[in-house]
């Protein structure tokens, strides 16, 4: 098994521990007992490990939403041009997500704003806005609704995730709380949050925020983007929006795991509090 944080202060024996499935929470204590760290060591150690995964991914998030929540602009082109999406995390942890970094630069290779920008602007428009029937609705139930009509009972559901954790999108009432471009936001707000609470050390109420961003994934994210990104490859006339959605696909894929290893890590306190060590002890 592959640490997923790609970079990161990770020492060569806790590599060798989840190689061998080992989970964390055991490695720490076996570490406590013996003497090797203190627990604050132990703390400091553990939450700057989660920050440096909380920030890999809301800078991905970031990138993922600016690209599809709307028509592009030439200030978003310029900086994915000039080498930001060379940036983009966890690209040696998936091959589709090495993929569609690799075809993005190579459309950047020959791409002049000046000249091939309303090329690419009229991509996103006629794939995703119209004036004609689109080859690849950008709304969650455009693919899991029966019927493939927005405003359903699908959009709802989404809504009400959105609520719970108080995000209202700034074209509430104006787009379908489905579209992609939004869904992609809530995850990066929510990254966001994460950090300012890895930092505060509230490991309880990042746990559950974790499992929130988890159930989204699961049950919205990864339910319809496969389908949709097949659509955009087989539709689009430019290699940016072929390469994106590769990178959309491969870093939804790894950062299931990246969710699933917050949730070992922040499930069990960690605050270690008057040597109150309750940290699920099912050895």
């Amino acid at each position: 098994m592959q640490w997923p944080f790609g970079i990161g202060k990770v020492n060569h024996c806790i590599l060798v521990a989840i190689s061998l499935g080992v989970p964390l929470v055991n490695l720490y204590l076996f570490e406590f007992e013996r003497g090797a760290i203190t627990m604050n060591q132990q703390k400091s150690y553990e939450i700057s490990e989660i920050q440096d995964l909380l920030e890999l991914r809301t800078f991905a998030y970031d990138i993922l939403r600016s690209v599809f929540l709307a028509e592009p602009t030439k200030e978003v082109v310029i900086q994915l041009q000039n080498g930001v999406i060379d940036y983009f995390p966890f690209k040696e942890e998936h091959p589709q997500l090495k993929e569609g970094i690799d075809q993005v630069n190579n459309y950047f290779k020959t791409f002049d704003i000046d000249k091939n920008f309303e090329q690419l602007h009229w991509d996103y428009t006629k794939m995703f806005i119209g004036p004609h029937k689109l080859p690849a609705p950008i709304w969650e139930s455009a693919y899991v609704n029966k019927d493939g009509l927005l405003f359903q009972e699908e959009t709802l559901q989404v809504r009400r995730l959105y609520l719970k954790n108080n995000f209202l999108s700034l074209q509430y009432g104006r787009e379908a709380d489905d579209h992609l471009g939004l869904e992609l936001d809530f995850m990066y707000q929510l990254s966001k949050l994460l950090i300012d609470l890895a930092k505060e050390g509230q490991l309880n109420k990042l746990y559950n925020i974790v499992g929130d961003q988890n159930y989204f994934l699961k049950n919205h994210l990864l339910n319809w983007t496969p389908i949709f990104s097949e659509k955009v490859i087989a539709h689009s006339e430019t290699d940016f929006y072929k390469g994106m959605v590769k990178i959309l696909n491969g870093f939804l894929i790894i950062d299931k795991i990246c969710i699933e290893e917050l949730l070992t890590r922040t499930k069990c306190k960690g605050e270690f509090k008057n040597m109150e060590v309750d940290l699920c002890r099912t050895l």
